[in-house]
């Protein structure tokens, strides 16, 4: 087989946050660094975020390949891909090849003319890998080859809705009285596509003679058919006085309340009940010490312009990246105590004290709402961690979160794919579908994944989630 051609490849800023181990995914490959985008990592190094956890984190890896090569990052260090890392500064030649139009002083720009430089200067093709999209638009206007990092990008399952299965019917009626049997022959699935189930994946059975008869089920197993078998779902229940309004909320349900799932992955459009099923589940397991605490955060990407800094002390600043978690917690206090409060003080409204309930859950430690950049550096032990929003995170932030568990804890991360507000991510490289997607293909028995797609909200939250 013929050796692949070598490649220049010039690296955004963006690359960087998103992944800080990038510079080992480009194999062989010359890896330019313009100076721009590592002055633009230094400034955010300093960052309490993610950002700047990243940002320190590929600044010690350039270190260590310094220190450890002995080379000169201006000639170019060796990786251990067997590419090659150059730092290229720029000149009043590299200012010259800014395009007419452009602005001299964005870092943008001074990318695209290091690379146009490049180009130039190399007889090799030359690739500006970015994960700006108006980066790429100008790259390509001026002649440059462009491309997205698609190192974490992963395709398989989000597009897969169906979860119908037909069997024989006399299955059906022993599966009620066994409650777990092994996969039947002569499985076939509605869309008549092969039958290849995902560990913990969920599925409604109908009889393949009478499709009135049907069962809610889960696969169990690594992903054979010859050594599965479908476990039967129990009955639908009210949890904290919050009952599954549709089977895919009672496969969620399912997920999160069994101690043997460790990571859950609830994905669905606005109003599919992702997060008020999580927080209920939750503070169910915690309320019936299966865990020591509930622990609530969610990404802080703000939807629309930012505020900019808030006034007060940490809650205050918190409050309104919280505040929709807040509502939740109100919803199930509220379900809690329907029809049971009698407010002796006139001057006491409900709302006072489902607010008074939620202080003594915290109070008493049972429950913590915080800000997802202070969940870093902890080991999260005896813990029901529930991430919010988990959409707008990089693959490497998912993993900081998830290497954060230690004994008897588990975690779930919610999020619409449709509702991405982070600048460099889409549906298919973001972090909640990237980690689903590894946790699946690892066939590991202690994680699932639930796709949710019929809105529960209202009739208006539903068909605006549709059409808009």
């Amino acid at each position: 087989m013929a050796a692949k051609k070598v490649k220049n490849f010039i690296i955004d800023t963006n690359v960087i946050l998103y992944s800080p181990n990038c510079l080992e995914t480009f194999d062989n490959n010359n890896i330019i660094l313009p100076a721009v985008v590592l002055e633009e990592v230094d400034s955010f190094k300093k960052n309490l975020d993610l950002n700047g956890y990243n940002a320190r984190s590929f600044i010690r890896i350039v270190e260590k390949y310094r220190e450890e090569r002995e080379g000169d990052l201006l000639k170019g260090v060796k990786l251990e891909s067997g590419g090659k890392l150059t730092i290229r500064f720029q000149d009043e030649k590299t200012r010259s090849l800014i395009p007419a139009g452009f602005d001299l002083s964005k870092n943008d720009n001074v990318i695209l003319a290091t690379a146009l430089q490049v180009k130039q200067e190399s007889k090799l093709e030359t690739i500006i890998v970015s994960k700006d999209v108006n980066l790429r638009i100008k790259a390509n206007a001026v002649g440059l080859d462009a491309e997205d990092y698609y190192h974490e990008t992963t395709t398989s399952f989000i597009d897969q809705t169906d979860d119908t299965l037909f069997v024989p019917d006399d299955y059906i009626n022993t599966l009620y009285h066994e409650k777990e049997l092994p996969i039947p022959e002569g499985v076939t699935r509605a869309d008549n596509t092969d039958f290849m189930p995902r560990v913990n994946e969920y599925f409604i059975l109908k009889g393949a003679l009478n499709p009135q008869k049907s069962a809610l089920v889960r696969y169990i197993g690594n992903g054979s058919i010859d050594t599965g078998a479908f476990r039967l779902l129990s009955a639908n229940e009210p949890i904290l006085g919050v009952t599954p309004a549709n089977r895919k909320q009672i496969y969620l349900m399912d997920s999160l309340l069994d101690p043997d799932i460790d990571v859950v992955f609830a994905i669905g459009i606005a109003g599919t009940g992702k997060t008020l099923l999580a927080l209920c589940a939750g503070l169910h397991s915690v309320l019936n010490d299966k865990y020591k605490r509930l622990i609530v955060t969610r990404s802080p990407i703000p939807m629309g312009k930012d505020l900019g800094y808030l006034p007060g002390g940490i809650s205050e600043k918190l409050d309104p990246w919280l505040k929709p978690i807040y509502d939740n917690m109100e919803f199930i206090i509220y379900m809690m105590d329907k029809g049971r409060i009698e407010v002796k003080d006139e001057y006491l409204s409900k709302h006072q004290m489902h607010e008074a309930t939620i202080d003594y859950l915290k109070s008493s430690k049972m429950l913590e709402i915080e800000a997802l950049t202070y969940i870093r550096g902890r080991t999260l032990m005896d813990t029901y961690l529930v991430v919010d929003e988990a959409q707008n995170l990089s693959p490497h932030e998912i993993k900081t979160i998830i290497t954060r568990a230690g004994v008897n804890s588990k975690m779930v991360f919610t999020g619409d794919l449709k509702q991405i507000d982070n600048p460099y991510l889409n549906e298919r490289d973001n972090g909640l579908v990237n980690a689903s997607e590894k946790f699946t293909a690892a066939r590991f028995k202690h994680a699932s994944t639930i796709y949710l797609d019929k809105g529960e909200r209202s009739r208006l939250a539903t068909i605006a989630a549709e059409i808009l």
